[in-house]
């Protein structure tokens, strides 16, 4: 007899079928369909009711924004903040006060004036590096420069941006003396065995170097005896627990700053999900789903107009004030992923404009 697949049953016969269970979504979740790709068509067979439009409204750079946010107001540094009121590109304009080159090398794809790297894209991905305190030997392998140009990067990097580092410091700090750390609107994330761990790696540390030190006399051995082969897998089975530890310690630190950043993200994007709630309540329109840094709204054709884009602006850039402005991109979509700016949509057709009609055939 052939087995028939339901809702009720699909997850056990999926659990049946593969050996990690933390790879089974529960339920929908619409953040995992990719949005390049065949994840575009999938996206497409995603539509409003009949008579509706979907409105989505995305947070522009927001982790960046906190980022300049708490630099300003913990600090006093403006170095960040003012990019974004001068509404300038982040990463084009990190990059030219950074290094020093002109807009013509640092947008994206541009090269140094020597030809050795891509600023705007080193600036981006540097921003990162410095977060998740990578070296620069580190750093170098993974853009493919000289250590030389690594170093030049990070110096420059702190002295463009100089409370970055200490932000990331301190929050860091902040876990490690707490066990928690907090969101800009005091919601906690806890490391509750980071003490532990921490103080058992720190016991650890000494053994743990003169294993290298041990491993790298074995592997030099030429030939090896069977009796070095053997104790070679006893030191790499113990450096492979010790080590785990201090991954571990790393990966906590790593996350207590993210936690911040990203946390006071869904902080605003909750806040701002709440009041279009209350607004689609009020309206008769149908919120239909929060997806990354993006609220999604079905919009009765009768209700799109320019008022109701301006309404849906608002409540991405207002409902939460910080010490930088906040943006959102508005798009409207006859179906999920065929997106129009507002500027390309005839409101009064309820169609895009004639020039664009065919942008997506």
């Amino acid at each position: 007899m052939s087995l028939v697949v339901t809702d009720a049953n699909y997850h056990e016969i999926v659990r049946k079928l593969i050996a990690d269970e933390q790879k089974i979504p529960k339920g929908t979740n619409c953040q995992n369909l990719p949005s390049k790709g065949a994840g575009t068509l999938v996206r497409n067979c995603f539509v409003p009711r009949a008579g509706s439009t979907f409105v989505g409204a995305d947070l522009g750079a927001i982790e960046p924004r906190i980022q300049a946010h708490i630099m300003y107001t913990r600090y006093g540094d403006n170095s960040m903040r003012q990019i974004f009121l001068e509404g300038g590109k982040l990463y084009e304009a990190m990059a030219m006060k950074t290094f020093g080159f002109p807009l013509e090398n640092c947008v994206d794809g541009a090269y140094d004036p020597t030809g050795t790297f891509q600023p705007r894209k080193m600036m981006k991905t540097g921003q990162l590096a410095v977060s998740y305190d990578q070296s620069q030997k580190s750093f170098a392998k993974k853009m493919n420069v000289s250590e030389e140009v690594a170093e030049f990067f990070f110096r420059n990097f702190d002295e463009t941006f100089p409370s970055f580092r200490l932000m990331v410091a301190d929050i860091r700090n902040f876990m490690r003396k707490n066990g928690y750390v907090e969101t800009l609107f005091h919601r906690k994330r806890r490391f509750p065995d980071y003490a532990s761990v921490a103080a058992a790696q720190q016991r650890n540390e000494q053994r743990l170097i003169r294993l290298y030190t041990e491993r790298k006399q074995l592997n030099a051995k030429s030939p090896q005896s069977p009796r070095d082969a053997q104790r070679l897998l006893a030191v790499q089975d113990e450096i492979d627990v010790l080590a785990e530890k201090r991954g571990l310690i790393g990966y906590w630190e790593r996350a207590a700053f993210n936690a911040v950043i990203q946390g006071t993200g869904a902080d605003i994007l909750k806040m701002n999900g709440n009041r279009n709630a209350r607004v689609c309540k009020e309206r008769g329109w149908e919120f239909n789903a929060s997806i990354h840094d993006e609220i999604k709204n079905s919009v009765p054709n009768a209700d799109l107009t320019p008022d109701t884009i301006a309404l849906i602006d608002d409540i991405m850039t207002q409902t939460v004030e910080l010490s930088v402005p906040l943006v959102t991109d508005i798009v409207i979509e006859p179906r999920w992923m065929q997106e129009y700016a507002p500027s390309e949509w005839d409101f009064a057709a309820c169609r895009p404009k004639a020039e664009y009609a065919n942008k997506y055939e």
